[in-house]
């Protein structure tokens, strides 16, 4: 596609927040490439529709530049955290026994690492307004 024909029929308003829009973007061929696209897009629609399309690509164009620029490699990325709900939510652990360097025992959840905090004291109430209803 062609400079000139890309820019056929494309209203001066609709031209120039285009190029606010792709101004936006990672410099050199994907800047261009995304700026004669929207140009093309532009040209086979009636002019009063240009301005609302040429808007819409302003406002995504910060959206679109993160795409770009965020890293390809999706295996990088964590898909699910790594606790099991019921340890994450702190409503159920598997407790096991484990000893620390100076040989005390303590007990450390399998599937977190969570240390067990212990009982509360005698006469403390499990629960902070046992008699709340």
């Amino acid at each position: 596609m062609t400079k000139h024909f890309a820019t056929a029929g494309v209203t001066t308003t609709a031209r120039v927040l285009v190029s606010a829009a792709t101004a936006t973007l990672p410099s050199g061929q994907v800047r261009e490439r995304y700026r004669l696209e929207h140009l093309g897009e532009l040209s086979v629609l009636p002019a009063h529709d240009q301005t609302h399309y040429a808007v819409g690509a302003l406002a995504s164009s910060w959206s679109l530049r993160r795409a770009l620029l965020q890293d390809r490699d999706m295996t990088s990325t964590p898909t699910r955290s790594s606790k099991p709900l019921l340890c994450r939510l702190n409503l159920h652990h598997r407790w096991h026994k484990e000893h620390n360097p100076a040989g005390e025992s303590y007990r450390r959840c399998r599937l977190c690492g969570k240390d067990d905090p212990g009982d509360p004291p005698r006469g403390t109430p499990k629960h902070p307004m046992p008699y709340a209803m």
